[in-house]
């Protein structure tokens, strides 16, 4: 009978719920994301070079694990505030507390294993759907990815069930030791804030001495990758405490000297926002620096993906002057080639008297070959041009490279006119093409290649155009480039649900604050302008840390990345719109809540 009072309970106030349960299906639908790829060995070892990324997921799985604990944490509480005024209305009526306790514990293990369900199913089409487009969008090679993996699936369900197992216990637990009067009068019952200014200043220095540690330990990680399976625990327990330690102190020593600001707090209602805050504070520190880690790692993870994929760029451009060769062109190469945007063009014929290639000089004179010359300690490339490749090994070696396999090992010649003329042998005409960009030309070069392929075959193996670097290139790094855009969008959305959930959470307690400020006059423009500085203060701060994190921590893929800070705008824009999305949302959602 319990059993089925406690679902019916959950049926009846489905949609007081439904914050609870997205939450949740958010944050088993991003835990298992995360998990198909760090459980999924053979994906890791084939898609990345290093050999400490497995070493690495190890550890980002501890993390998260530490922020859904948080999480699901939150979301206990939550549950049980909903429902503590009934228990103890029950237990008036003479209900004993043993079978109360039952109760709660099937009702929290039902919704905790009902969220998890569908949000591991969530996660399975997520992933699947995440990973194509990424694939699509930017041309990866990865191996070994699938949107279902068991392991992966397994050890989600497992972890959730276990967390909601224990959270279970523990509701049922504090219930037996609570009084009735203490259920039925709870969210009357005052709040008492400690303030204790000597430990908030230690909180303040130990904060900063436990981030400069973790800064320079990423520093030094990355300047010296031997150090990096010391570095990494070292720096995830120093910057998650000190974000902690950090938040707490500084957020509310800054609340403080507003307050105390007459001038400011005493204009509209700034007062009250910032009794607000400082009312919220305490409650809100742990989620505030959990997201500030997951802003860290979201917007890490897309920087660094981004910096993978101009890596790509930088590789292929560097090594080839010219985006498409072709070898005596026919009518639909001579088509596709009109459809390029054409930067360069240059055509240049030779014969062969099976000892040696000739070409014309003066071909070279009017139309001087181009090449990239690498310097392969800094990855820093130049384009240049050379009209007298037998003097310029570079401009040779590239030209060598645009003719067939069986002429690549022959000598090249330069020589006259009439010298060129006189020699006896088929002609051949090599068509030498540099667009205005490789990457927007992309699909077209991808058809000319394998069109000269189908006419070639040799070439298939021996390679030597552009394409054919590209394509060698980009599954180097392609694995790693779509790790990083991966986990950056599971983040960004697990950052947002959390930040969304705290703070819509707890927007029922205020709808009585900002009904008695509505009925004593407060103008609803007034109190949706203090309602936006609120949130826009619990969005600033994890944002204003989380930057600060990966400005710093990008120096740990220095010897991977070249200019790992090259066009950090670019994703730092990104996300910041995105980020500002969920701002807005979660403002309008709490003004529905809290405002008539």
């Amino acid at each position: 009978m319990l059993n089925k009072l406690a679902l019916s309970g959950i049926k009846h106030r489905l949609r007081d719920y439904t914050v609870l349960f997205s939450g949740l299906m958010i944050a088993s639908a991003i835990f298992y994301m995360f998990m198909s790829l760090a459980t999924n060995q053979a994906f890791l070892s084939s898609n990345s070079p290093a050999a400490a990324t497995s070493f690495i997921f190890g550890f980002g799985i501890v993390l998260l694990a530490i922020i859904t604990i948080v999480y699901v944490n939150y979301a206990n509480t939550f549950l049980l505030s909903m429902r503590q005024k009934e228990y103890g209305m029950f237990m008036m009526l003479g209900a004993k507390s043993s079978k109360i306790s039952r109760m709660i514990f099937v009702e929290t293990f039902a919704i905790g294993a009902i969220s998890t369900l569908i949000g591991s199913a969530i996660g399975i089409f997520a992933t699947g759907f995440v990973g194509r487009w990424l694939i699509g969008l930017l041309d990866m090679r990865v191996k070994h990815f699938s949107s279902f993996y068991l392991p992966a699936l397994l050890w989600t369900l497992l972890f959730f069930i276990v967390i909601f197992m224990f959270s279970a216990i523990r509701n049922s637990v504090s219930l037996r030791r609570t009084k009735v009067l203490t259920l039925l009068n709870r969210d009357s019952q005052p709040v008492k804030i400690k303030r204790n200014g000597v430990m908030k200043a230690i909180q303040a220095l130990l904060g900063l001495i436990l981030l400069a540690i973790g800064y320079l330990t990423m520093y030094f990680s990355g300047h010296n990758p031997g150090f990096i399976y010391l570095g990494i625990p070292m720096a995830l327990v120093t910057i998650v405490a000190g974000t902690y330690f950090t938040i707490n102190a500084f957020v509310t020593a800054i609340i403080i000297m507003l307050k105390r600001n007459i001038k400011y707090s005493q204009k509209g209602l700034n007062n009250f926002t910032l009794s607000q805050l400082s009312f919220r504070i305490n409650d809100y520190t742990k989620i505030l620096s959990m997201v500030s880690i997951m802003f860290a790692l979201a917007l890490g993870a897309i920087t660094v993906g981004l910096g993978f994929n101009n890596q790509i760029d930088n590789v292929v451009n560097g090594q080839n002057y010219y985006d498409v060769q072709v070898t005596n062109p026919n009518a639909t190469q001579e088509k596709n080639i009109k459809q390029l945007s054409i930067q360069k063009k240059d055509t240049y014929n030779f014969k062969s008297d099976g000892k040696a290639v000739y070409y014309r000089s003066s071909q070279f004179k009017s139309q001087p070959i181009g090449y990239a010359n690498m310097n392969v300690d800094t990855m820093v490339f130049r384009l240049k041009k050379s009209s007298d490749p037998a003097k310029n090994s570079n401009a040779a070696y590239e030209l060598m490279n645009t003719r067939l396999p069986k002429y690549r090992t022959m000598e090249a010649k330069f020589v006259s006119n009439a010298q060129y003329d006189s020699i006896k042998g088929q002609e051949s005409t090599t068509v030498l093409i540099k667009t205005t960009s490789f990457k927007n030309n992309l699909a077209m070069i991808k058809q000319i290649s394998k069109d000269e392929i189908k006419r070639f075959p040799e070439l298939k193996n021996a390679g030597g155009d552009k394409y054919s670097a590209y394509t060698l290139v980009n599954g180097f790094f392609s694995g790693l480039e779509f790790m990083g855009f991966f986990l950056g969008i599971a983040f960004l959305a697990m950052l947002a649900s959390c930040l969304m959930f705290k703070i819509l959470s707890g927007a029922n307690g205020d709808v009585k604050r900002y009904n008695m400020l509505y009925k004593i006059g407060t103008r609803q423009k007034v109190l949706r302008s203090t309602i936006n500085k609120e949130i826009g203060v619990l969005f600033s701060v994890p944002a204003i840390l989380g930057i600060i994190h990966v400005l710093i921590g990008l120096q740990l893929f220095v010897k991977l990345l070249y200019k790992p800070y090259t066009n950090i705008e670019i994703p730092f824009a990104i996300f910041l719109v995105l980020y500002l999305g969920y701002y807005f949302l979660t403002r309008y959602l709490y003004k529905k809540i809290v405002l008539k």
